[in-house]
């Protein structure tokens, strides 16, 4: 209870105040015989959990508990024996997950072309094909490991920038495709070798340019999207903040009104 009026500071009143020593003292023992006899404060008056206030364990009491010294003595929690893998299935319906598949079934189409040629004239094609071959390759296998990732959620376990990689990656493919792509189209254009060949090679090798040069699209696509988001971060990070505006304090109060 509080009591006091005008410019008076608060006044609590006790228990004391209220009632009689006598009625504290009834008050005491219908309390008492409230309590369960399993359960008496004068047996917990000695018991306490040392430490629990301090950088070092104090003196123990009679049944006091150290918890530093316990807590010292246990052993660390074991490390964890495996990583946790998720199925994104949506990550599938994303646009990222849909570029990724498209440049990984437009790499392996690409290789696949080059390779039925190789079949075809019983040897290995030459180095212009071969070179569109590797970044076919490379590209359907590189975004291949990144669709992985994608799809178990391990880029949250692994710390890479994995947006600076995909960027690379996609640089990378485009490049490679796009380079070996148009050198096997000169190839195919002004070299007797080629234009020698059988119509059925040849068709497969102007495939094979076709996607080359689909698959570097898309890859440099990506990479520029990357790239473009990595700019807008940096720029966003690079802006100055809003200064703190404090909040005026509340107007001081005269205690004589």
């Amino acid at each position: 209870m509080s009591g006091g009026g005008g410019g008076a500071p608060a006044r609590y009143v006790s228990v004391s105040e209220l009632y009689s020593a006598d009625e504290v003292e009834l008050l005491l023992e219908e309390i008492r015989e409230l309590e369960p006899t399993s359960c008496r404060g004068e047996d917990l008056a000695d018991c306490e959990i040392a430490g629990s206030g301090a950088a070092r364990s104090p003196a123990p009491t009679e049944r006091s508990w150290d918890s530093h010294a316990h807590y010292a003595r246990a052993p660390p929690p074991p490390a964890a024996r495996a990583v946790p893998l998720h199925c994104r299935l949506h990550y599938l319906l994303e646009r990222d997950g849909l570029l990724t598949l498209l440049i990984i079934v437009l790499g392996l189409s690409c290789a696949g072309c080059v390779w039925a040629v190789a079949g075809l004239r019983g040897r290995v094609p030459g180095a212009r094909a071969r070179l569109l071959l590797l970044g076919g390759f490379s590209s359907a296998l590189l975004h291949s490991t990144l669709f992985v990732m994608h799809l178990t959620h391990l880029t949250q376990v692994l710390p890479l920038r994995w947006d600076k990689l995909a960027m690379w990656t996609g640089l990378w493919s485009g490049g490679a495709q796009l380079g070996g792509a148009l050198a096997l189209l000169a190839a195919l254009l002004f070299s007797d070798e080629y234009q020698r060949a059988a119509p059925q090679p040849r068709a497969l090798l102007y495939s094979a340019v076709g996607l080359g040069m689909c698959g570097a699209g898309v890859c440099l696509f990506v990479a520029a999207g990357v790239l473009a988001a990595c700019a807008a971060a940096a720029r966003a990070r690079a802006l100055p903040t809003a200064a703190y505006r404090a909040v005026p304090p509340p107007p001081a109060h005269d205690d004589r009104l």
